[in-house]
């Protein structure tokens, strides 16, 4: 019933405050505000001009999440990169002492990248009550394992665009979310559950089985959303959603199809912020990727604006040309941005947008971990979580419109061409 009057897209003021007491219970005089249990997260390049006021930093949710924990940290990482005096290394320290504590962690990182960052992975594998498994996505599906997420004790789950990586913290640009609620963490710890079997006993068609088997619970989907408590109190409609489908419990819903469909039901305007965005496959098989290429074409055929902002790592041919093939289109603008250098000097990987999330509407939103190209959707490990309710929109509208009309983004003309810069 809850579910079904939050959905209305005329709901009165008067139901909303039964639906909030129905939902918050009744609550006794000056009883402080219950904490959201929907919380976007920054992370911000150190001398730029990026950082929504309010909106909290990476490093210090995830210490948070990490000195809550009790029973167990789940965490599925592309890499982890740390360096002595880094914001990252309070972290791995943090981990280390849980595991010290009594809690279980176990750690998924990709295989085939662990030969670039062997040295963090390595001081963890040593602590007792600390597991690693590394998943083996290239031979599996001929992907990677991309995902960035923690579960901590099955209620609290982190997932962004933050790789668990120093750069990551302290000088890239990165969005991510914080969902405190014990259905939407089981569905992460579901999908966490498929690759950890995948990384011990990498045959697919036995994994194929294990995710066609019944999970034993309602996990939250697209069509079974839970209701979350954002800021002041809002109420917000959330499901995550993961890929690819073929290493995907069946109950939980897929990334790709979630998103298409965000983009079509967008009426009036369209945000989109990618670190690379293109319909020309370059992971896997050759071809066009028509799916979100299409959908946003559609979008801007209807009357929607559609803004899209890229890192000036897309500037590479041939999404140069694919990214002007959209620029030149009515109700379509398409900027890149350029951050300063460190007054470190030059980083490698670093000094880059890397978020990836999308607004429609000023009413749904999208967060993930992987960028707008075929291999993130089908053949890589992602995750992203999708949410409804005006209040996240709001913030992630303010930030896209910031780095918009900021210093750092530059339009896009088909008529130029751009050099891609050096990122490593």
């Amino acid at each position: 019933m809850t579910a079904h009057i939050f959905k209305h897209p005329r709901l009165q003021p008067a139901a909303l405050a039964v639906l909030t007491l129905a939902f918050a219970g009744a609550p006794q005089a000056r009883q402080a505000p219950a904490a959201p249990e929907f919380q976007i997260v920054e992370s911000v390049p150190e001398a730029s001009v990026y950082g929504e006021a309010g909106v909290p930093r990476a490093q210090p949710v995830w210490l948070q999440m990490i000195a809550g924990a009790k029973q167990s940290i789940d965490i599925a990482a592309f890499y982890i990169s740390d360096k002595p005096g880094s914001p990252l290394a309070p972290v791995i320290d943090a981990l280390a002492a849980k595991a010290k504590s009594g809690v279980k962690l176990r750690i998924l990182v990709d295989q085939s990248f662990l030969k670039e960052n062997a040295d963090s992975v390595a001081r963890l594998r040593q602590i007792d009550g600390i597991t690693v498994r590394e998943l083996p996505m290239e031979a599996l599906t001929g992907g990677v394992l991309h995902a960035k997420y923690m579960v901590v004790d099955r209620h609290d789950v982190f997932v962004g665009s933050q790789n668990w990586d120093w750069r990551a913290l302290s000088q890239i640009h990165e969005i991510g979310a914080r969902v405190d609620n014990a259905r939407f963490a089981q569905t992460f710890d579901a999908a966490f559950e498929l690759d950890w079997q995948a990384a011990e006993t990498p045959n697919l068609p036995k994994l194929t089985a294990l995710a066609m088997a019944p999970l034993p619970f309602a996990p939250a989907s697209a069509a079974d959303p839970v209701i979350l408590r954002g800021d002041n109190q809002e109420l917000l409609s959330a499901f995550p959603a993961f890929s690819p489908p073929e290493l995907t419990p069946y109950a939980l819903t897929a990334e790709q199809p979630a998103l298409v469909q965000m983009i079509q039901a967008s009426r009036h305007d369209l945000r989109v912020q990618v670190m690379t965005l293109s319909a020309i496959r370059q992971y896997g098989p050759k071809g066009w990727w028509s799916d979100i290429d299409t959908a946003l074409r559609q979008a801007a055929a209807r009357g929607v604006k559609v803004q899209i902002i890229v890192a000036d790592w897309a500037l590479r041919e041939p999404m140069q040309s694919y990214l002007k093939s959209l620029a030149v289109l009515p109700n379509i603008a398409v900027k890149f941005t350029q951050l300063p250098p460190s007054p470190q000097g030059f980083i490698p990987y670093a000094r880059v947008e890397h978020a990836k999330y999308a607004v429609a509407d000023e009413r749904s939103i999208y967060i993930g971990t992987g960028n707008w190209e075929w291999s993130y959707f089908n053949n890589t490990v992602d995750a992203s979580v999708f949410v409804q309710g005006e209040g996240p929109a709001r913030t992630l509208t303010h930030i896209f419109d910031q780095d918009w009309n900021g210093p750092y983004a530059k339009p896009l003309e088909p008529g130029q061409h751009y050099e891609a810069p050096r990122n490593h």
